[in-house]
């Protein structure tokens, strides 16, 4: 539907037109959907089939981030980062470093 090149370009460009577009998922995809035609009067599972879907969004973003393209405030890093560990330590297993028996 929409290829990689032309979302991550589209997250560059609302980086430029507002930093902190992309440390806001909601404000990154109505950046972006409405860049792509977003109809306020059709359906909303109209548009919903047309758009990409928020994980390709936010894949992009990661993307544009790792490759230097944009940056995140310190506040979203923050918060990322300590979702990644709360996600990552709910599944799994491992024992932590300082474990004593």
């Amino acid at each position: 539907m929409y290829n990689k090149a032309t979302l991550k370009k589209m997250v560059v460009d609302a980086y430029h037109a507002d930093p902190e577009i992309v440390n806001d998922d909601a404000l990154l995809l109505a950046y972006v959907w409405g860049r792509l035609g977003w109809n306020d009067h059709a359906p909303l599972e109209a548009n919903l089939r047309r758009m990409p879907r928020p994980e390709s969004v936010t894949r992009r973003r990661r993307e544009a981030h790792e490759e230097g393209l944009i940056k995140y405030s310190k506040k979203a890093l923050e918060e990322r980062t300590e979702a990644f560990i709360n996600e990552r330590d709910s599944h799994s297993t491992h024992v932590p470093l300082d474990y004593k028996r």
